[in-house]
């Protein structure tokens, strides 16, 4: 009996594939999809070798993509932004009005775009300079009212009495007050009585020589302008002899050359003040000195 030939021997084992199935698809069980470099650098849902086409480029020494820009390193310290420091000098030291405004507001731009330091410099510019500006108008406003006025007000006692010298619109004089004017007295009016809108006078204390002394301010009515005749009568009859009366005590012991006048309103002035004024003063302008008010002398 002959023997049977040896079965042949086993296959090979398979040698696993150099490179997995392209990428997206299945792979063996347990295995790991591997990347498929075949397809076209860039093409999306391929990949490329490292540093061909379509691959992100490498980091930067400090995380950021190389070639991108540059952010300084941790630690490194900022520069503060130099317009910020300017416009701040410049407000503390009050220059030129709106400059140190302007550079606060570039500047904030500045650092907002850079990164830099400075912020509270620029903020800081832009507030004093702008409360520097706000003051300076109103002191320009009441500085401008003052030059109208002739000057700052007079000073007062504590019973209203002048003590001291000052400037103020005709509408602004008490009874009792003394005052000068530039009008000449004598040439701005006919008569016994004058319409006005604006009249700037000094208010004096009475032992020193003035033009005119008030006796009365009479506030007459609201309402619409009576018209230029009507409130001169009204004038006359505010400023009568019975109020100089009350005024002097006797108006006879008046000096021969002082009279009575009244000041009113004009038309264009009548929606300001509706203040009718009774004076007393030499017609010829002449300047007297002391009051002729009755509890405090006579005038000479």
């Amino acid at each position: 009996m002959s023997t049977p030939p040896p079965p042949p021997p086993p296959p090979p084992p398979e040698e696993p594939p150099r490179w997995g199935p392209p990428y997206g698809q299945p792979g063996k069980p347990g295995g790991q999809p591997q990347p498929d470099w075949s397809g076209q650098p860039g093409q999306p849902g391929r990949s490329a070798p490292p540093g061909q086409p379509g691959q992100p480029p490498p980091s930067g020494p400090y995380g950021g993509p190389q070639g991108q820009g540059w952010s300084p390193p941790p630690g490194a310290a900022q520069k503060t932004n130099t317009l910020a420091i300017v416009a701040f000098v410049m407000a503390i030291v009050c220059a030129i009005p709106f400059v140190p405004l302007v550079l606060g507001i570039v500047a904030l731009s500045q650092i907002a775009k850079r990164g830099e330091k400075g912020r509270g410099f620029a903020i800081a510019a832009i507030v004093i300079h702008s409360l520097t500006l706000v003051f300076l108008a109103l002191g320009l406003a009441f500085g401008f009212n003052g030059l109208l006025n002739g000057g700052p007000p007079p000073e007062r006692g504590t019973s209203g009495e002048v003590t001291g010298a000052g400037s103020g619109n005709w509408t602004e004089l008490r009874p009792g007050d003394c005052f000068n004017t530039d009008e000449d007295l004598s040439e701005s009016r006919e008569g016994t009585t004058q319409e006005v809108t604006s009249w700037t006078v000094d208010i004096v204390p009475c032992d020193r020589a003035h033009e005119g002394e008030t006796y009365a301010v009479v506030d007459l009515e609201d309402g619409p302008y009576p018209g230029s005749d009507e409130i001169k009568s009204i004038a006359a009859q505010k400023c009568s002899d019975a109020v100089l009366t009350a005024y002097v005590g006797d108006p006879a012991k008046l000096p021969e050359t002082l009279v009575t006048y009244h000041q009113y309103p004009t038309s264009t002035g009548w929606d300001e003040t509706h203040k009718v004024l009774c004076y007393l003063a030499d017609r010829d302008g002449a300047p007297t000195t002391g009051s002729v008010r009755a509890t405090t002398g006579s005038a000479s």
